[in-house]
């Protein structure tokens, strides 16, 4: 079945068909002629795959995302960034990281939070100073904070694949996610100092960020509500989703009333198309779980890595290389929903910690989204900047060094991942 699965699959990836619809039908026929199975098996795992609680956090941050999208709280949280950080060298690609920072921990999505923040930046940081090319890697590079600091799609399919605390994984996702920001702007001043531009907007005024801040004081407050709550216990990670549903809307309808209801329509229909993705990619994905299971691929592959090394570092970084390939030509949930059950439970047999691999795994997947040929906020920032691939991909390569650099810090030192969720949640 694994080699009937795994040839259609390839087949039909290069021929062009969509990769859920891929993953979909070379299980089927690994079922039906490989293992002498209804077709009607295929369908069961499906709606299995789907059929999970914590999996349902993702449509309901999703429709979060859209929903304080709808309301321009993107655009608060900009004037905001910009009162705090703007003055210094490099400012206004500072403001551009630090407002995807804040909006990431509102929406978990990249693409969502590249399309929110980047649309308003874009023409101001050409207006600056910074070229294409750099403005493109920038916004992919802050785009890809999006599935890092919490809450993330990303992290929400990883723990309902591998059953691990939602929570633990958010707030373990957290230091990363700040720090990469952090050499984000670093980037910025070392490129606007070499360049001699974006000296800085004005000065630094209390005055001027109180008003920011209080002006978008209720959007800053969404990633507090959602992180916190689940800190204390006061939700779980998956209602965590519906009370940021909840709390958008009062903001767009009574605090900033920016939403209308006419608005409504579209927000839902956007939400509904991305959740209908994410859904049926998992639920299809789930059929090569099965087969996986069926045909113990997964005791294979363990033996196979233990004959190279029975270091679980060692192990791991095969598998991050792993998924750093498979990433550049495979869509990152789809990847993670097939490699994923394979390889998590051969982990956890050697003593790796499971925070730090989950963390460490969702970070992975990122990156594939950055690398070409699929390389989605890659692309996604191209069409933003209006720039051309060779233009593009020229600066990326320091943001995706920049990544595997806070991934080896987290081997080295796994306390960034795991102090803040075991003193928060426990261990």
């Amino acid at each position: 079945m694994v080699g009937i699965a795994v040839i259609s699959l390839v087949i039909m990836l290069v021929i062009g068909v969509p990769v859920c619809f891929a993953i979909g039908l070379s299980g089927l026929l690994a079922l039906v002629l490989g293992g002498g199975e209804s077709g009607f098996m295929a369908v069961q795992q499906a709606v299995r795959g789907m059929n999970s609680f914590s999996l349902m956090a993702g449509p309901l941050f999703i429709l979060a995302g859209e929903i304080l999208g709808g309301a321009k709280l993107s655009q608060r949280i900009l004037d905001f960034c910009r009162a705090l950080i703007s003055w210094l060298r490099g400012g206004m690609g500072m403001v551009s990281v630090a407002a995807n920072m804040i909006f990431a921990g509102i929406s978990g999505s990249g693409a969502a939070t590249m399309t929110a923040v980047g649309t308003l930046t874009v023409p101001e940081l050409k207006k600056t100073g910074y070229s294409k090319s750099f403005i493109s890697a920038l916004i992919a590079g802050s785009g890809a904070l999006g599935p890092i600091i919490p809450p993330s799609t990303n992290m929400i399919v990883v723990a309902s694949l591998t059953g691990y605390s939602i929570g633990k994984i958010f707030i373990g996702g957290l230091i990363p996610g700040i720090i990469i920001g952090l050499c984000l702007m670093a980037m910025c001043f070392i490129y606007a100092k070499r360049k001699n531009i974006d000296g800085g907007e004005g000065t630094f005024e209390i005055k001027t960020l109180g008003a920011a801040f209080k002006d978008a004081f209720f959007a800053l407050l969404t990633p507090v509500i959602i992180v916190g709550g689940v800190i204390t216990g006061i939700f779980t990670a998956t209602e965590s989703g519906i009370v940021a549903c909840v709390y958008g809307l009062f903001c767009g309808f009574v605090i900033y009333r920016t939403l209308k209801l006419k608005d409504l329509a579209d927000i839902f229909k956007r939400a509904a198309s991305s959740s209908a993705m994410l859904m049926m990619l998992m639920g299809i994905s789930s059929i090569y779980s099965y087969i996986i299971a069926k045909e113990n691929l997964a005791q294979t592959i363990k033996e196979f890595m233990l004959s190279v090394s029975t270091n679980p570092t060692v192990v791991v970084l095969i598998i991050i290389v792993l998924m750093l390939i498979i990433g550049c030509f495979m869509e990152t949930l789809a990847a993670t929903a097939v490699v994923l059950p394979i390889v998590y439970p051969i982990v956890i047999s050697l003593g790796f910690d499971p925070l730090l691999f989950c963390v460490l795994f969702s970070i992975a997947t990122v990156i594939g989204a950055l690398t070409p040929p699929v390389g989605l906020y890659l692309f996604v920032s191209m069409n933003i900047v209006g720039s051309t691939f060779q233009e593009a991909i020229r600066y990326t390569v320091p943001v995706v060094l920049i990544i595997i650099a806070v991934m080896a810090l987290m081997l080295l030192y796994p306390p960034i991942v795991t102090a803040l969720p075991n003193m928060m949640i426990g261990s």
